[in-house]
This record gives structure tokens, sequence and C-alpha cells, in this order.
């Protein structure tokens, strides 16, 4: 692929919206790390019978459970509940810190963003973050409120937190703002290059893929196996194993296409026959159905109770799910808040008097 400079330049004059950089913050901020209080932590928890209590919440979770799915043994289990309770009980001495430092800081009449006095008095550090944008900041381990209180910070309100982050609490203020821009294509010139031959790929691709499919369709057409064809046009076929609508995964193909993307096209393509082009993100395929295999007795026969079971236990879930709804609704009936909102609906007695 030739790439000449006029052909960049009009790229990028055509692109520019795409490179707009979002206004960024820069924060200050005060951390109070949750490792300061792990062995603290620990040792309360192992007074009161943390043995006891990982086990307990092991058999409430279930093996299923995102906290320890991926554990191999039920010890392994075990050791991430264990481990997530010291944390969350660190975590909960660290915000206390944070609440004990942030305290005199909204109370200060006027407001004034000195986090870093405030800082010194207790023994701690002011840090600088990278420019973030509404993504949130690159290299923090924080959760949505953090960017939001970044962006919302004000003369007024010159403090936030603390908020909470996986590795501690933060108390911040506003370092500075930087406007959205677009930056110069010197800046971004490698980057530009490359989505522009990436596009370029993409759509030769895509040409020569319409080209194949057409090519395939009579090629089949007349009696060509779909190898031959493939031979014929220098392109290497990958073949997949059977599978139906039910199939989790199909590691062949998805490096490809979408799973449900390549069921849906299997499906409606006729057997024996070629699909129409397909474009994906990366390109394209196009699929050739060798043939509708019939149901196996014997995988249909070991298979059926462990499908029966999995869908008494749907059908008992959604029973569930129905009755606490309703239930819910009924207990919501009987308490001042409902009893609010029903008065607060109803029409005043002039309209209704009116109406009737």
């Amino acid at each position: 692929m030739t790439v000449t400079p006029e052909a960049i330049g009009n790229y990028y004059t055509n692109n520019q919206a795409k490179y707009r950089i979002p206004e960024q913050v820069q924060v200050n901020y005060v951390k109070v790390p949750i490792s300061n209080f792990l062995a603290q932590a620990e040792e309360e928890l192992t007074k009161t019978n943390l043995a006891q209590i990982v086990d307990e919440n092991y058999q409430r979770l279930g093996t299923n459970h995102a906290l320890i799915r991926d554990a191999k043994t039920p010890e392994g289990a075990k050791a991430k509940i264990r481990e997530e309770l010291i944390r969350g009980r660190a975590l909960a001495e660290a915000r206390k810190k944070g609440l004990e430092f942030a305290r005199p800081l909204f109370d200060l009449d006027p407001k004034t963003a000195n986090l870093q006095e405030q800082a010194k008095t207790n023994g701690l550090t002011v840090e600088v973050s990278a420019p973030f944008g509404p993504d949130g900041p690159k290299d923090m381990e924080v959760e949505q409120n953090f960017t939001k209180a970044a962006f919302t910070r004000t003369p007024d309100e010159p403090f936030a937190g603390p908020l909470m982050g996986k590795d501690g609490v933060y108390v911040i203020s506003e370092n500075k703002r930087i406007p959205s821009r677009i930056p110069p294509l010197e800046e971004i010139k490698n980057q530009v290059e490359a989505d522009y031959k990436n596009g370029q790929g993409l759509t030769r691709a895509r040409q020569a893929g319409q080209a194949f499919a057409q090519m395939a369709t009579n090629g089949i057409a007349q009696g060509k196996t779909f190898d031959a064809v493939c031979a014929e046009a220098k392109v290497k076929p990958i073949e997949l194993p059977p599978f139906s609508i039910s199939t989790r995964n199909l590691p062949q193909a998805e490096e490809h296409i979408p799973l449900d993307q390549l069921k849906l096209l299997a499906f409606k393509t006729t057997p024996g026959k070629t699909s129409d082009f397909q474009p994906t993100a990366v390109g394209g395929l196009v699929l050739f159905v060798k043939a509708k295999l019939p149901l196996d007795d014997s995988k249909v026969n070991a298979e059926l109770p462990s499908f029966t079971s999995y869908l008494r236990q749907n059908r008992q879930s959604e029973a569930f799910n129905d009755w606490f709804r309703k239930e819910a609704e009924r207990g919501m009936r009987d308490t001042p808040l409902f009893r609010q909102q029903q008065q607060q609906q109803r029409p005043p007695p002039a309209a209704r008097s009116a109406k009737s």
C-alpha cells in the first residue's frame, strides 16, 4: 500500500472529529491506602473467628459467584473470600481516616482549596494526577464517582471525598482543567497513518471478499467443490467443527466473527451453498455450509437430564422472582412513602368535582 502525504493530510482533515481529545482535568489528591490497615483488619477479624465467617460466606455465595468462580479448589475459594473480608475491613478503616482528614476542609469558611496545608498537618502527601477525561484516570484504580467528583469541583465546593478506590480512599481538589482540543497532524501523525492504512486495508479486503463470494457462487453452480474454488482463488478455507444454535463457544470462528452472527449466517444458508459476503469488523467472510446434521440420539439422551435440571432451575427462578415482585409491591402499599405518593398523584378536590 502506497501512502502519500497528501492522502494522510486529506484523511486527517476529513476525520478530525475522530481525534478530538475531550475536556480533561487534573486533580490534587491525598490517598489513604488500605495497605496501612490490612494487618490490623486481619487481627480484628481473627478475634471474631475468621475461619467460621469464611466458611459461612463460602456456603452462602456458592461456587458460581464472580468472586470465587475461577478458584480451582474449595481451599482456593475460601482464601479469596478471606482476602476480600480483610480488604473490606481495611477499606472501612481507611475511609474513617479519610473522613477525619476531610472534615476540617469542608468546615472551612470561606472554603479555600489548600489541600497541601491540611495534608501537611496530618503527615500526608498531596499528589497530582495525570490529566484524564470522562473515562477516568488510567493509572488509578478508582470508581466512577471519582471522575464525576473531579469534573464537578467549583470554587464554592473545591473538595470531594473520601472517594473509594480499590486500594484506598481519596480526598481531592481541582488542579487544572484542560479544554477539549483537536491535536495538530504533526502531533498524531503515526496514529493517523495507521488509521488510514487500516481503513484502506479494510476496504480492499471487503472488495476482495465480495469478488470471492460471486466467484464461489458461480463455481458451486458449475459443480465445483468449495475447496476447488478456494484453491483457484488462492485462499485458505477454515474448517469448523459441527455446531448448533445452543453452542456457547467456537474459538476457531470467534477470532473472526461474533458467534451469534455466525450462527445466524449458517442457519439461513442452504446446505451445499455459500452465503453472501458477510462484513465483519476486521474484513469479512463467506460461509459454505456442508450439511445440516441429524440429532445424535445418544448425545440427546446423555445430556437431557442436565438440560432438564437447568430448565427446571430457570423456571423456579422465574417463579420466585415473580412472587417476590408481587410481594414487594404489596408490601410497598403499606408504607408511608407509598401513601404520600398516592396523595400527590390525586387531583385537587376542585378538579375532581368538576370532572364528576
